[in-house]
């Protein structure tokens, strides 16, 4: 396992105290996967501080990795940052930890079965609910203006971080409109009906129990 340093990916090493975008990060390669880990004051290779998030991302894009693992002792807030960078450069990003082993205990065949169950079952669940997901979709739109979906980062049983999409839940200008049907999305469960489609993008799995949230994951050290 080989370590980079910030220069090796076509940037120079800025040291930065205040205002960081990043922290001080060690990289580890080993056979296309950039493994990402607190930096720790010693004399091996490490990347200074980003300083925006372009940066890292034009950073990422011009690596060979294929894909990135991230040490959940980073800190949400360094987690966000390197998820939401690797999304923009079409790099996959895993969160390191125990829960995936479990997993690959699972026969494929089992796995199989499961996920083609959840497939037929989200789109059929999708074709049938869609009325109501864009009525919900609607009346967000008129009674509570802003962003229509969320897409918070949450971490999948093998421990790829993804995008769970629901609808909006938060009360823009405290709107007694905006409130009640906030309300009533969430006592009928319409706020989650989009997870029907991680459902279809193999995210999630009809039959497990809601998937961790990243804070959850750093929380429980995955």
């Amino acid at each position: 396992m080989g370590k980079s340093t910030l220069s090796t990916l076509n940037y120079s090493s800025v040291e930065q105290h205040l205002d960081n975008y990043l922290p001080c990060c060690t990289l580890k390669w080993r056979q296309g996967q950039l493994f990402v880990s607190v930096g720790q004051q010693s004399e091996q290779p490490h990347i200074s501080a980003f300083e925006s998030e372009q940066q890292l991302v034009e950073c990422l894009k011009q690596s060979p990795v294929r894909l990135v693992r991230l040490d959940p002792t980073l800190g949400e807030t360094v987690l966000k940052r390197w998820a939401d960078a690797c999304e923009q450069a079409n790099k996959p990003v895993f969160l390191q930890g125990t829960i995936q082993k479990l997993h690959r205990r699972q026969s494929q065949s089992s796995c199989q079965g499961k996920q083609w169950i959840d497939w037929i079952a989200a789109f059929v669940l999708l074709i049938a609910l869609s009325p109501i997901m864009l009525a919900a979709a609607i009346l967000m739109y008129v009674y509570s203006p802003g962003a229509i979906f969320s897409r918070q980062w949450h971490i999948s049983r093998r421990g790829k971080l993804f995008r769970l999409l629901k609808f909006r839940t938060t009360v823009a200008n405290d709107d007694s409109r905006s409130t009640l049907l906030i309300r009533w999305m969430c006592k009928y469960n319409v706020d989650e009906l989009p997870e029907l489609l991680n459902v279809l993008r193999g995210e999630i799995s009809l039959m497990d129990s809601h998937p961790l949230t990243l804070s959850e994951g750093v929380r429980f050290g995955y």
